[in-house]
């Protein structure tokens, strides 16, 4: 004769594995109230993952009840957001980020928060979400990874990526995709002050950068800037499908990774230049870094690919 198993018959353990399999809005709906044992196991559970893809969803008592657990926050939609109510996430990533939430989210307090992810913005939004984390990242006392996702070259969306670090939290990585360095452009200035980028910005952790260069930028005198405050440097990169560099470029860019960056090991590229074969055959010379640069002869000989494995 077969036994039948009943499921409330498997003890604790072997339950609460099986919820981590349910998305606990279905859990919710099926075992809240039933009794009090499935009650309190339900009430155990912790490190929740949530996605709201609508803001009628926040008013689902079950977010009432579960929110203080909810470690893995992913937002789906750009409405309003009341971010005081999930005091203890450690992820959060908002995939259409609007103004409204970006106001929300820089006033609260997140103790916990260890990652920070921020879908693609618009250039303004963009600048303004940057700007406004680096005056409020005191907020976020164990944040370790900030990624902010940004689309200005379609071909070149994630396949770069910038990284940056302050020292004023455990802040180790930020990414951007995709950015355009030229500081000196109007139209950074009109969102960012002096002050965001001032030399009194020394970012010491900071061990790896890569560079996409978009639009006009940067230029020598913008990386020489930029160079200075992350002294610690240990990789770089810096790639560019838009801009043709000359061998002037190349090497007053050796002269400021000599003068800025003591600790540089590893420099990786991938740029078309404007060179000659002198040119070519001077370039492991001007850094030792240099000598991993491979090249290729594109558009019939009228540019030179710059590139490393």
């Amino acid at each position: 004769m077969k036994m039948k198993t009943k499921f409330e018959l498997f003890p604790d353990e072997i339950i609460l594995g099986i919820f981590e399999y349910i998305y606990i809005r279905d859990l919710y709906e099926s075992f809240f109230d039933l009794n009090y044992r499935f009650h309190r196991l339900l009430l155990s559970r912790t490190n929740l993952s949530i996605t709201i893809s609508s803001p009628d969803e926040i008013e689902d008592p079950f977010f009432e009840l579960f929110a203080s657990n909810i470690h893995r926050l992913t937002i789906d939609h750009s409405s309003y957001i009341d971010f005081e109510l999930f005091s203890n996430i450690r992820s959060l990533i908002l995939q259409s980020p609007s103004d409204e939430q970006l106001e929300q989210l820089f006033i609260c307090q997140f103790p916990n928060l260890i990652h920070l992810e921020f879908g693609i913005m618009s250039s303004n939004l963009y600048y303004r979400a940057l700007n406004d984390f680096i005056h409020c990242c005191k907020q976020y006392p164990l944040l370790a990874t900030c990624i902010f996702h940004y689309e200005n070259n379609a071909v070149s969306l994630n396949r770069y990526r910038q990284i940056w670090s302050t020292n004023s939290s455990t802040l180790r990585t930020i990414w951007f995709n995709s950015i355009d360095l030229s500081f000196n452009s109007q139209s950074i200035h009109s969102i960012y002050t002096e002050k965001s980028f001032s030399m009194n910005n020394i970012h010491t952790n900071l061990k790896r950068l890569d560079i996409c260069c978009v639009s006009l930028g940067p230029s020598i005198v913008d990386l020489d800037h930029f160079f200075q405050q992350i002294p610690n440097l240990e990789y770089l990169k810096i790639a560019s499908n838009e801009i043709y560099y000359s061998y002037e470029f190349i090497q007053q860019l050796a002269i400021i990774l000599r003068q800025r960056l003591h600790n540089l090991h590893e420099f990786n590229c991938e740029l078309l230049c404007v060179l000659t074969r002198e040119d070519l055959d001077h370039i492991p010379e001007l850094h030792s870094c240099f000598n991993r640069i491979q090249y290729e002869i594109k558009y019939n000989g009228q540019y030179i690919r710059l590139f490393t494995q």
